[in-house]
């Protein structure tokens, strides 16, 4: 062997014994735990994996939860979040990291969003990484259609990779009870299908978030042991996403920060529950991001469907994004910003803007700008 073959050896063999090591510290720390429980889905993840954790330490519990919502977010034992830093791109391995916080923390449940699409990362993180031993599906909607499939089917089949294995399955979604229910027989797992009309025995819970989202975390809670009252008691108080769903009100302006629904469906949702029934000029104003350019296709999608007044557009790719607008509504009004400082709030008739694509960048400085400038409705902190 030559100076090369050798340090290739080496490399490898160091290598292959840190995986090894890595692997055996997994399966310590996961013995540590009673539950894993990890939440996926098309929408509201972050929000139910809060919920979950909030209802569980209510009931005794001592917790960790993670999500990757607006903001990558570590809720520890103690109650005390940390912002998740990153030195370089997101990448499913962080998940084992909070995995050995949550052994190192005393915690018996983590509570763990999903942050992985491809199918094969969906199933490695889940079985291999975390060996969840309870999986979540909130639900299933078309959204990340460029990996996970282009049907409501395809895209809930890539979310069920991630399932356990003679462990217990929930989810809220309504639509693929026979899917579930194949692979919960597959997997020799418990299946539990949320009713989001069981909440008449608890004041509010309704208008706390979308009843679906409530239902499905209190399911999991009581699967746990926690008793309903006790665990509704604890989900009343969550700590919501830093920039979930808000609705702000100015003179002749709603402005809703819809910046973390992406998919249209889950929009015309919000849409639909929020608009007042006067005369307001519909104006959709979207933050796009350079490095996902199938979430562009689907706001230009959404003009195409809601097709209101005007268009305005934010971020990257402005020219691209603005013909493929210009094509779904002809006859709306298209402006470009460069900064979310110049987006005009102000209004001589009554507008609803709603601002959608993604929250990153400028998306965080236009809600920053809406918090200061305009006045939050309170009751409306949710987003499905």
């Amino acid at each position: 062997m030559n100076k090369t073959e050798i340090l290739i050896a080496i490399l490898g063999s160091g290598f292959l014994i840190y995986l090894i090591r890595e692997a055996f510290q997994v399966r310590a720390d996961r013995k540590k735990l009673t539950h894993v429980i990890y939440v996926n889905g098309t929408r509201g993840k972050s929000t139910v994996t809060r919920m979950i954790a909030a209802g569980l330490s209510a009931g005794g519990h001592k917790v960790m939860c993670k999500t990757t919502g607006t903001l990558p977010i570590a809720i520890y034992p103690d109650g005390h979040q940390e912002e998740v830093h990153r030195r370089g791109p997101a990448n499913i391995r962080e998940q084992i990291r909070y995995l050995h916080i949550a052994a190192k923390e005393g915690a018996d449940c983590l509570v763990i969003e999903c942050m992985a699409l491809l199918p094969e990362y969906q199933r490695i993180s889940g079985k291999n990484m975390l060996h969840c031993d309870i999986g979540v599906i909130t639900n299933a909607r078309l959204d990340h259609m460029d990996v996970m499939g282009d049907t409501r089917g395809e895209i809930l089949s890539c979310l069920m990779e991630m399932l356990p294995e003679k462990g217990q399955i929930f989810t809220a979604e309504q639509d693929f009870r026979e899917m579930f229910e194949a692979r919960a027989k597959k997997l020799d797992s418990l299946l539990t299908v949320s009713d989001e009309h069981t909440l008449g025995d608890l004041p509010g819970a309704e208008a706390l978030d979308f009843p679906e989202n409530v239902a499905l975390a209190l399911s999991v809670c009581e699967a746990v042991g926690v008793e309903r009252k006790t665990a509704y008691q604890g989900i009343e108080g969550f700590i919501r996403d830093p920039y979930a769903l808000s609705v702000f009100r100015g003179s002749n302006t709603v402005f809703v920060n819809a910046l973390s629904a992406n998919d249209v469906s889950s929009t015309q949702m919000i849409y639909e529950k929020i608009r007042s029934g006067e005369e307001e000029e519909l104006v959709i104003l979207i933050n796009n991001r350079g490095d996902r350019p199938a979430r562009a296709k689907d706001m230009a999608r959404l003009v195409g469907v809601m097709q209101p007044a005007k268009v305005w557009i934010l971020g990257d790719n402005q020219n691209a994004l603005e013909a493929l607008c210009r094509k779904a509504a002809p006859k709306a009004e298209l402006t470009g910003y460069s900064a979310a400082e110049e987006v005009p709030f102000a209004s001589d008739r009554p507008r609803l803007i709603l601002a959608v694509g993604n929250i990153k960048n400028e998306g965080i400085r236009l809600v920053e700008r809406a918090k200061n400038e305009l006045e939050l409705t309170e009751g409306v902190g949710y987003v499905q």
